[in-house]
């Protein structure tokens, strides 16, 4: 049973909200968890220390993990991950054909959208087309061929080529449209009206306050998968995640790898996560001396991970791979470019490169101080100040500025910046989803967006590759070439700890949620 302290946060929060988005018009039930009956309704509260992810639509939604996942309580796929692997969502069978490049989905009969209205085979045709013409943040659809209604309850997606990684990156990431309500949406990046958040998801949005970086979903009682197993949900945001959880604030938190014994040592359960999440130090290699490829790797030769991971981390993580993908990932490729902490290896590169050592400062070909900014995001100033100190001890002139993570974001999307210390998830996942922070512009606030023939080729390599050997093989070369490249530099994969009060079992999705996000917030602990 929820604590009553959480209860009465949980009341005291909503009377705050603004409501934005569509509820049933059935008002909330009064019962408990198990069904006893009491005045309280059934509440489960998730603190987060941002709060804010933006209007939870697919468009609107912050093109983060956090952002994704507060869409996915409201949109369906077509298929989910669970703990193992794909299970059915909208979708309750599919067949692939090899000779047609094709996928069969026989589509669950029933299904509802929030607003009654029933969903059909059109709502996915609609959506694939729709999301080939009005760019979609989280993947782009350019393998698609066609898309084709069989009947009402199945239809076939053709593919341009062989795509191994459909399931994962296409099938498990878009999320499906209400044609009746989008059908006319033209500008869905400015769409936010509470039409906007209407699915067929385990839950429904009532309440979103960008102010306060809350949500609040009420449990849909016609979910096709059975009813949550609470009747509220809300999302919060808090200023010190362990004091939330021990005070009954919330029921589920990230927490300090520092708090979990004592956490464990009250009851709380603790989950120790996996290393998908990856904090790169990016180069604006457009721009001198970032565009020299002997300069990039005599920053790589300058910066020690182990003292980083033992500094900012406390040792709780691994040091980055210069390959991008996670080092305890099953595509991680073992036989990589070695930047082990060297500077003398790193001056050697600059001299070559003509720069000078005087006093132990660097100058360039004119005598002039060799001086950078890092850019850093807020919450990874601590591995800012680090990056900063060993460039400095390199004989860099370093100036080390820190800023919320969306000016960073804009700044990198626009070129603005020397060095940026910045990270994202999907490094454990499926490996094409590498492809998004390595080249194109799909995901640009995070995106090393290095133009390299190989690269890409290697890409299309592993993507048209259905034989597993193969398609290893061009991943670890894949590695390779970013390790030799260097656009980005992988300085650490944390280790996450989320703490919680066991009301719900969270579990960890095989290769992340989505495309690769290394969170246990999958909705399938609601219904499972």
């Amino acid at each position: 049973m929820l604590c009553k302290r959480a209860l009465f946060l949980a009341f005291s929060v909503l009377s705050f909200f603004v409501i934005v988005a569509c509820a049933p018009d059935n008002p909330e039930r009064a019962s408990s968890p198990d069904g006893g009956g009491n005045d309280a309704v059934n509440t489960y509260i998730i603190g987060d220390e941002q709060g804010d992810w933006g209007y939870p639509s697919p468009f609107t939604a912050y093109p983060r993990g956090p952002g994704y996942i507060r869409m996915s309580y409201l949109f369906d796929n077509l298929v989910w991950k669970d703990a193992d692997g794909f299970v059915g969502a909208l979708a309750e069978e599919w067949e692939f054909d090899k000779e047609e490049l094709s996928y069969t989905f026989t589509l669950r009969e029933g299904v509802k959208w929030h607003d009654g209205t029933s969903f059909s085979a059109d709502d996915v045709v609609f959506t694939y087309r729709y999301l080939q013409e009005q760019p979609f943040p989280w993947q782009d659809l350019d393998m698609i061929d066609q898309v084709e209604k069989l009947d009402s309850h199945r239809v076939k997606i053709y593919l341009e080529e062989p795509y191994a990684p459909f399931l994962n990156n296409l099938a498990g990431v878009v999320p499906i449209l209400p044609e009746h309500i989008w059908e006319e949406v033209n500008n869905p990046d400015e769409f936010n009206e509470p039409e906007a958040v209407i699915g067929t998801g385990p839950f429904i949005l009532e309440e979103y306050r960008r102010d306060q970086g809350s949500y609040r979903y009420q449990a849909n009682q016609d979910y096709y998968l059975g009813e949550p197993k609470v009747e509220r949900l809300m999302m919060v945001k808090v200023s010190d995640p362990q004091m939330a959880l021990q005070q009954g604030e919330v029921n589920y938190v990230r927490v300090a790898p520092e708090a979990t014994s004592a956490l464990e040592e009250e009851g709380f359960q603790v989950l120790e996560g996996r290393h998908d999440w990856c904090l790169k130090l990016m180069t604006n290699h457009r721009e001198a001396p970032f565009d020299e490829q002997d300069f990039r790797q005599a920053l790589a030769y300058a910066l020690d991970l182990d003292e980083l991971v033992e500094r900012a981390l406390r040792g709780h993580g691994l040091p980055g791979s210069p390959g991008l993908i996670s080092p305890d990932s099953r595509w991680h490729c073992d036989e990589l470019p070695d930047y082990s902490y060297d500077p003398g290896r790193a001056q050697e590169k600059l001299k070559e490169l003509g720069y000078t050592l005087e006093d132990g400062t660097v100058r360039d070909q004119h005598g002039e101080v060799l001086s950078l900014e890092v850019l850093v995001r807020a919450d990874y100033a601590r591995e800012g100040e680090i990056v900063g100190e060993q460039l400095q001890q390199l004989g860099l002139e370093v100036n080390v500025r820190s800023a919320e993570s969306s000016v960073v974001d804009q700044r990198v999307r626009e070129w603005d910046f020397d060095l940026v210390v910045s990270g994202h998830g999907g490094v454990g996942g499926d490996p094409d989803g590498t492809r998004r922070f390595m080249t194109g512009e799909a995901s640009p606030h995070n995106n090393a967006r290095l133009d390299h023939q190989e690269l890409r080729e290697e890409f299309t390599r592993q993507t048209r590759a259905l034989d597993q050997e193969e398609r290893e093989e061009a991943v670890c070369r894949i590695q390779h070439i970013h390790a030799e490249e260097l656009p980005a530099y992988p300085l650490h994969h944390p280790t996450w700890y989320y703490g919680h009060d066991g009301e719900v079992d969270w579990f960890f999705t095989r290769d992340g949620l989505g495309s690769g996000i290394p969170m246990p917030l999958n909705y399938l602990a609601f219904i499972e």
